[in-house]
């Protein structure tokens, strides 16, 4: 899934290696992941600084902890600790699902993916005079598929799956 993508290598913040992620020998995806990436060409990238910038919010946040949110260059990004069922597991599934939505809302309203656009429907405060001219995060299709691509890597039925979803879902 996308927490268990190993940082060192890169292979989720060079853009030349979107057929890397994409090969399924390699099994950095689920079968679904891969789909969703291949359908909306240009979000990978997104994918990525979305989890970049999860891993950065982690470290900030527990920055005077004994637990700061560190990264292995294992077999995944945040070491074996995901594999628990404790509070700092909890942060780091919503904090990445928190991550990729944000990262792909914004990427929408930039252009920079193929599959979505701007969000015309939001608008800024304004008076009678004002209009708005800007060009809105699509946050709908930032939850949308942040949903299906984070969720898509939960597998069973058993409570540690019913977890991660219900924190998935609170990071968005």
């Amino acid at each position: 899934g996308i927490i268990n993508v190993a940082p060192s290598s890169n292979l989720l913040t060079e853009s030349g290696s979107v057929q890397l992620v994409l090969e399924p020998g390699l099994q950095l995806l689920s079968r679904k992941q891969r789909r969703l990436i291949r359908q909306n060409p240009g979000i990978l990238h997104s994918v990525s600084a979305g989890l970049q910038s999860a891993v950065r919010e982690c470290q900030w946040q527990f920055r005077n902890r004994r637990w700061n949110c560190p990264t292995t260059h294992g077999a995944n990004v945040f070491g074996k600790i995901v594999n628990r069922g404790c509070r700092e597991t909890a942060f780091i599934f919503a904090i990445t699902s928190a991550g990729v939505t944000h990262s792909v809302a914004r990427s929408c309203s930039e252009g920079s993916i193929e599959s979505c656009t701007c969000d015309y429907r939001r608008r800024g405060p304004g008076g009678p005079d004002w209009h708005w001219g800007g060009c809105s995060d699509n946050i709908d299709f930032g939850r949308l598929f942040g949903r299906e691509f984070v969720d898509s890597s939960e597998k069973g039925r058993d409570l540690r799956f019913l977890m991660n979803l219900h924190n998935n879902e609170a990071g968005r």
